[in-house]
């Protein structure tokens, strides 16, 4: 190729571009750099550019490059997701290939701390300024780059993992909350335990898990760092699951975020199953379901992908991907259920890249032996969700005659199939029963 194009915001200024020591000329369009090279190069080279900018970054999706304050003090953090890299570097911020390695390096007040993604391997005091050097030697997507900067106050600790690792977990937290959080933090350990038994060892563990307080609500899983507004369960929870569902494989398209947001929604799900009570598990399905069923349509896939509010839609993306995965549970059984995911996480095609909804599709019918295309289409491509009108007759002897009718919330759907549980009381015993519920109207 006789050009490179990174994906950056118009707005910004390009100082200087450099090509092995010489200077190059530029055009911007369309939030795309064009830098033409002096000379061809073979596809797969190793080369490198170095591009000089300035400028104010917009704010893009949850923010993309913002300053605010805490207690009185500065605060500079990031949050690319979606769309939002470009906006403060040149990048390639499509879905198609990750970064290899990344190296960010800070100059900023004495005063202040950076976190960053990987390890922090040199913090240098120059005057009034120190240079914080953070290194990152795993696949990485643009969207989950990420700098955030303040008086930060430090709590880190170590923990074993499973395969015998130490992994690091350093938290950056504002000096004024950092007491007060350590408890809530130290619950990150039983976290890191619970996945790394489900879905394998730690994602990123020859660096570090950790978390960096910053100004937004919610929470981000930058790549071995996660940015937090918060540190309820849930959000530790959440971003946490998202260094293997989200980080170690990516979703291929944000039409298919459920592989992120889903998967996130659930694993803090399993948390309330394997770590609280019986309770803690049967309200937070309660609270899935109900949410989901709130309104009658939107489907799991996400048709408009210019929308970062359908993107991330909370009912659809998050509670509705969830509960897919609890009904893929049910239907498969736990043990070729969660072996099928592991296997998913480890496929050497997908592992440390991307994945698209066909992908885990695959791997749920390779573990299990079923043809899932018709809960795909109407569970995951489809709109709506089913309720069940079940009648009894009883019969002579000790039988029953079952009737079940099911209407659907949307067109898009004129029958659900799925594996049916009832239980049925009576004086001696309870019993659980399964119904292979194919029409409605169906006589069991």
């Amino acid at each position: 190729f006789d050009a490179i194009n990174f994906d950056f915001r118009e707005n910004m200024q390009v100082l200087k571009v450099t090509y092995h020591g010489n200077s190059l000329g530029w055009s911007m369009a369309d939030d795309n750099l064009q830098i033409p090279l002096p000379a061809p190069l073979p596809e797969g080279s190793l080369d490198s550019i170095t591009i000089e900018y300035k400028g104010a970054p917009e704010s893009a999706g949850f923010g993309a490059f913002e300053a605010s304050t805490h207690n009185g003090t500065p605060v500079l953090w990031t949050l690319s997701e979606p769309y939002g890299a470009k906006t403060w570097w040149p990048c390639k911020q499509d879905l198609n290939d990750k970064i290899d390695s990344v190296d960010i390096i800070v100059r900023t007040g004495a005063d202040y701390r950076v976190a960053s993604n990987g390890l922090l391997v040199d913090e240098t005091l120059d005057g009034n300024d120190k240079i914080y050097h953070w290194k990152h030697r795993y696949p990485i997507p643009a969207y989950l780059i990420a700098v955030a900067i303040t008086n930060y106050a430090e709590f880190s600790e170590n923990m074993a993992l499973s395969n015998g690792d130490s992994l690091l977990l350093q938290h950056y937290i504002y000096p004024e909350n950092l007491q007060g959080y350590i408890p809530q933090l130290q619950k990150t350990k039983n976290f890191i335990q619970l996945y790394d038994q489900l879905f394998g060892t730690y994602p990123f563990s020859e660096e570090k898990y950790g978390h960096a307080q910053f100004g937004w609500g919610g929470g981000m899983e930058h790549q071995t760092m996660s940015f937090m507004g918060g540190f309820s369960d849930g959000l530790i929870a959440h971003e946490l699951a998202h260094q293997w569902f989200g980080d170690k494989v990516t979703c291929g398209s944000w039409q298919d975020i459920w592989l992120n947001e889903g998967f996130a929604t659930y694993l803090t799900g399993l948390t309330n199953e394997f770590l609280g009570s019986e309770a803690d598990w049967q309200n937070w399905k309660t609270n899935q379901i109900n949410y989901v069923t709130s309104q009658p349509g939107g489907s799991v896939w996400v048709p408009d992908t210019t929308s970062v509010g359908r993107i991330f839609h909370g009912r659809l993306s998050y509670a509705k991907g969830a509960m897919l995965l609890h009904m893929l549970r049910w239907k498969l059984g736990d043990d070729n259920f969660f072996q099928a995911l592991r296997n998913y996480l480890d496929d050497p095609q997908l592992a440390y890249g991307y994945a698209r909804n066909a992908d885990l599709q695959y791997h749920l019918e390779q573990q299990s032996g079923q043809d899932l295309t018709e809960f795909f289409d109407d569970w995951y491509y489809g709109e709506g969700y089913p309720s069940y009108q079940i009648e009894w007759v009883p019969l002579p002897g000790p039988k029953i005659k079952i009737l079940v009718f099911q209407t659907t919330s949307h067109p898009s759907v004129d029958f659900f199939e799925m594996p049916l549980p009832l239980l049925v009381k009576n004086q001696d015993k309870d019993s659980l029963i399964v119904l292979d519920h194919q029409f409605s109207g169906q006589e069991f």
